[in-house]
């Protein structure tokens, strides 16, 4: 039987663990969350065996540990808990942005017999806590699997069979490749939804209808994770921003000339590309 350790018990490790559990996977979940009320709540839904007051304790005897906390959190947890794991321990996250994390990691695991490889399950919901954890979330999701460059085989296994085992199809690619593709399909929009929240206010509340909740959900995200998305991805977000704000430009001039065949090029275009990519898409069904 693997143990596997769940270091923070929000949404997404409360789904990980509900995920291995009710699909009776032969594994021991140990977890840590800051906050013993956390850890006690996991426990009464069936997400982990047991809890652990410290990181170092939680990981001690895990095959696998899962970091599912804010990117920038990452650093100092793992500090707290390397010199606990044991030979051969394969560590790895759940974070949104890769490039940093990586570079970090391969610092800190040089020299070590345990390893570290990046992961990133492309699922996840507005709603945040240990409440909100769903057995579901994974299934079918693609996950992202990034390895260093001394990544060995079975680590890159161990990890991928992870994500498998909750219902996720696992794609490898670098961490570059990764942050690129990232930052125009998930980090680009959830700041377009952000921006308009901002735009729209409360006063108009009552005249907000379904056009301004689904194209807004993503904004009531954790402010948390979503500023050290931001902070480890900036460059590439500032290029994505300033070419949307190229497509808005653009938009203005269409409607300054005031054509209306442009207008509805535009918005034709619009409707052909969003319904080919959800053609395309096997994951948004």
């Amino acid at each position: 039987m693997k143990t596997i350790a769940i270091l923070g018990m929000g949404l997404m490790g409360s789904s990980l663990g509900l995920a291995l559990k009710q699909r009776g996977s032969s594994v021991r979940i140990q977890a840590y969350a800051r906050r013993a009320d956390t850890c006690n709540r996991a426990l009464e839904l069936g997400a982990v065996d047991e809890f652990f007051t410290t990181p170092a304790a939680a990981v001690a005897d895990a095959d696998i540990v899962v970091l599912c906390v804010p990117i920038l959190s990452i650093a100092e947890l793992v500090k707290e808990m390397i010199q606990a794991l044991k030979p051969g321990a394969v560590v790895t996250d759940v974070g949104s942005t890769k490039v940093e994390l990586l570079a970090l990691m391969n610092d800190l695991f040089a020299g070590r017999d345990a390893c570290f490889v990046g992961s990133h399950p492309i699922a996840g919901s507005e709603k945040t806590g240990v409440d909100a954890g769903n057995p579901d979330l994974y299934e079918g999701r693609l996950t992202v699997v990034c390895p260093g460059d001394g990544t060995s085989a079975s680590a890159l296994d161990e990890v991928s069979n992870l994500w498998k085992s909750v219902g996720s199809e696992v794609a490898e690619m670098s961490a570059a490749e990764h942050d690129a593709m990232l930052t125009t399909t998930s980090h680009l929009p959830h700041m377009v939804a952000a921006a308009l929240a901002h735009v729209v206010g409360t006063e108009k509340a009552d005249f907000c209808g379904t056009g301004f909740f689904d194209t807004t959900r993503v904004a009531s995200g954790s402010a948390d994770m979503w500023v050290d998305i931001i902070d480890t991805n900036r460059a590439p977000l500032e290029a994505e921003l300033d070419r949307f704000n190229e497509e808005l430009q653009g938009l203005i001039a269409i409607l300054r000339s005031g054509n209306q065949v442009d207008i509805r090029r535009w918005l034709e275009e619009a409707a052909a590309s969003r319904n080919q990519v959800l053609k395309q898409n096997r994951f948004l069904k």
